[in-house]
């Protein structure tokens, strides 16, 4: 059986089996098979195979260990044809400098200014909804997708991508999810994986997408009478610079572009999606949201003010879909969790999915309940709600992420009630992100001024 499972051939036809037939990854990681064990190991033909879910296993493998247990090299086959060398692909040498470069940037930014940002684009693209006649059926995921992307290059670059490349943007991106399935990499780990139809499609599209990034911002840094060149994103590029470290070539500063858009938008854009479509099936929500927001005083609430309910909404959505369903990292020396002997270079995965749906560490973890935010702390959630990871590498846009949506939900809430539409429910896709498998369809009907804390002119429809 083992000469079986070394053997190429057959190994391939096991991986396409294994993607053929779960073509949605996340169904693998039920909490359900974490019941009675909250570590799990197993040999695969390369590699020992870790998967742990407990409050031990984050803070060992997350936090307080972190540096034993760098970034999986499993992802980079996953993510270098789009990103290269970016942050989150790989432990590069400069990671350390590069991570605190993206830090310096988003900390350019306030909160008022995200806020200001998000609701102004918010109603340049009420208004193309209305004009285009989409309200009636608005495509949810693309134009979050689209709208994320040019509050992130707004407030980080000075300069956003034209409509149509926004539009093509965002469908790549999404095209190359679906390409990005990591279980055809897991048996393989630690040698070359020959998929010559899907790695071609994936550059295909990778090679596009940094096109689009090279034109639109990548010529305007380099550019010193454009507005890119005084940006958050380019003053810290300018700081790493002077602090001594190599200037980035066009192709490195490519990459870390590439990481700011896509890591940038794609946390809010996923959440958003789920956020909408959850409020779309809870009309009495939407009126508490609305009469939170109008009870934090107009003024207030104009200026994207944050309402215990609104976070607590954007929590829960945050809780059941994780924009990252899984954490991947390698053993760089043995070690033991739980008992269990983990061998130098072991893959660990510790997936927030699974953490986020236990019924060890939630009360009716399935069910989509806000209120249960309004009494957590953040000390009560510290080890089980990780939708930004934890520790050392924990996302640097959370921050924005969060004034971002709070901005945007307010602003769409106040303006529209939201309706679902019958269709297939879309899935978490899961491949790197919990992005829906498939558009997700909403109606918006038009407010008018005084109806629940409303705030649109457009009359109801």
């Amino acid at each position: 059986m083992q000469r079986l499972l070394n053997n190429k051939f057959v190994m391939a036809c096991l991986t396409w089996l294994i993607t053929r037939f779960a073509r949605r990854p996340l169904r693998l990681l039920l909490p359900v098979h974490f019941r009675d064990s909250s570590l799990w190991s197993t040999d695969l033909p390369t590699v020992q195979l870790v998967i742990g879910s407990s409050r031990e296993v984050v803070q060992r493998v997350l936090i307080r260990g972190a540096a034993q247990y760098p970034k999986s090299r499993v992802m980079q086959p996953l993510l270098c044809p789009l990103i290269g060398r970016g942050l989150f692909a790989s432990e590069h040498p400069d990671v350390a400098t590069i991570r605190r470069m993206f830090i310096r940037a988003i900390a350019q930014v306030d909160d008022q200014t995200i806020v200001a940002t998000s609701e102004r684009l918010l109603d340049e693209y009420r208004g193309r909804w209305r004009d285009e006649g989409t309200l009636e059926r608005l495509p949810v995921s693309s134009e979050m997708s689209r709208l994320t992307v040019d509050i992130v290059s707004e407030c980080l670059f000075r300069t956003r991508f034209t409509a149509a490349e926004s539009a093509e943007f965002t469908l790549l991106f999404f095209r190359y999810q679906f390409q990005a399935s990591p279980l055809r990499l897991f048996p393989w780990v630690g040698t070359k994986v020959f998929a010559p139809v899907r790695q071609a499609r994936q550059m295909r599209i990778a090679v596009r997408m940094r096109e689009l990034m090279r034109a639109q911002f990548v010529t305007a840094l380099r550019d010193p009478s454009s507005p890119a060149a005084s940006s958050p994103f380019a003053l810290a590029v300018a700081e790493r610079e002077r602090a001594g470290e190599s200037p980035l070539s066009d192709e490195r500063l490519l990459d870390e572009v590439a990481v700011m858009l896509l890591a940038g938008h794609e946390t809010s854009a996923s959440a958003l999606s789920w956020l909408l479509r959850e409020l779309a099936c809870d009309t009495d929500l939407q009126r508490r949201l609305r009469q939170d927001i109008l009870q934090a005083g107009e003024t207030a609430s104009r200026a994207g003010a944050e309402t215990s309910l609104v976070r607590s909404v954007i929590n829960e959505v945050l809780r059941l879909y994780p924009p990252i369903p899984l954490y991947a990292r390698d053993a760089a020396s043995s070690d033991t969790l739980e008992d269990t002997p983990i061998r130098r270079g072991a893959m660990i995965l510790v997936p927030s999915w699974v953490i986020h749906r236990h019924a060890s560490l939630w009360d009716d973890p399935g069910s989509f309940k806000p209120d249960r935010f309004l009494s957590l702390s953040a000390s009560d959630t510290s080890t089980r709600f990780l939708p930004f990871g934890s520790g050392p590498r924990a996302c640097p846009g959370s921050r924005f992420a969060m004034a971002e949506m709070q901005a945007l939900v307010g602003g769409i809430v106040r303006a529209f009630q939201l309706r679902p539409l019958a269709g297939r429910a879309a899935q978490p896709l899961g491949n790197l992100t919990t992005r829906p498998d498939r558009e997700i369809h909403v109606t918006l009907d038009p407010l008018a001024v005084g109806d629940a804390g409303g705030v649109s002119s457009d009359p109801p429809s």
